[in-house]
């Protein structure tokens, strides 16, 4: 079948071979003959467009294959301009993190050399989930020296007092917390009262007579009685007060000094407690 085939190729190729040989003779041999000439510009008018027309189209898409390899770079570069973006984004959140850290502390310290009192440092690690009451974790524990009862700053003021401690770990009690009391004095005129928590972010300052002047604004200290809390230290101010209530006392809250809701470092007082009822 192959033998065929062949011979069956064979004869239209060598005619065309052939017919190839005769047409470059002849066109070698009549180059200048005005008939050559008339069918050369006839070819020619005929084939031009045609040419012209693939040269384009062989420009534009060399052109386009051009801007399909030059996006696929620009691609590239951008998401390695993008990935070097988000790394030095990262960073500048590490730096501001690592300045506004820098700037808790040196606080902390210069509160620590107001107090005049052993103190250490401490972190929080945990809120309380528990809906009844609002306490910490810190990250020190009894091998660390944090005992029941110590009393427990931050920026602003008190913050509250260790009720329970583990190894390395104790459990602070918020002053907001309802079972949090402590005794408590008007700055401006000395005026004493119980600083009773109020679940939320208040207290209140109970059992203060109608007839004692407290206002708006005024501020709260611990007064050094019972043993909790260093004399002098904030509780924090007072929001709002109301004479109009029933019986012989006035209504007073107080908003605490100290951020209760984003604590992240606190200072632990190491004195000795002369009063604690967990």
């Amino acid at each position: 079948m192959n033998v065929r085939l062949r011979t069956r190729l064979r004869t239209p190729l060598v005619i065309a071979a052939t017919l190839f040989f005769v047409l470059a003779v002849l066109s070698l041999s009549f180059k200048h003959a005005p008939v050559m000439q008339a069918a050369e510009g006839l070819i020619i008018s005929l084939t031009a467009p045609a040419i012209n027309g693939l040269n384009w189209v062989g420009g534009s898409l060399k052109r386009v294959w051009s801007d399909y390899f030059y996006l696929v770079g620009l691609r590239k570069e951008n998401a390695e301009l993008k990935r070097r973006l988000e790394e030095y984004q990262l960073k500048e959140v590490r730096y501001q993190e690592a300045l506004l850290e820098a700037r808790r502390l040196e606080i902390l310290l210069e509160l620590k050399k107001q107090l005049a009192l052993p103190v250490t440092g401490a972190r929080v690690v945990a809120y309380d989930p528990s809906q009844w009451s609002r306490c910490v974790i810190i990250d020190i524990g009894k091998k660390e020296g944090a005992d029941l009862g110590l009393a427990v700053l931050a920026q602003g003021g008190i913050v509250g007092r260790i009720i329970e401690s583990y190894p390395h770990y104790a459990k602070v009690m918020l002053v907001v917390d309802r079972n949090s009391g402590a005794d408590a004095i008007i700055q401006r005129n000395r005026v004493r009262g119980i600083l009773q928590g109020k679940g939320g972010n208040r207290c209140s300052l109970e059992y203060v007579p109608k007839n004692a002047d407290v206002e708006v604004g005024d501020l709260g200290l611990a007064s050094g009685l019972g043993g909790i809390y260093p004399a002098g230290q904030v509780f924090g101010r007072v929001s709002q007060v109301d004479k109009k209530t029933g019986g012989p006392f006035q209504e007073i809250i107080v908003t605490p000094g100290a951020n209760l809701s984003a604590l992240e470092e606190v200072l632990v007082v190491k004195t000795a407690k002369l009063a604690f009822n967990p």
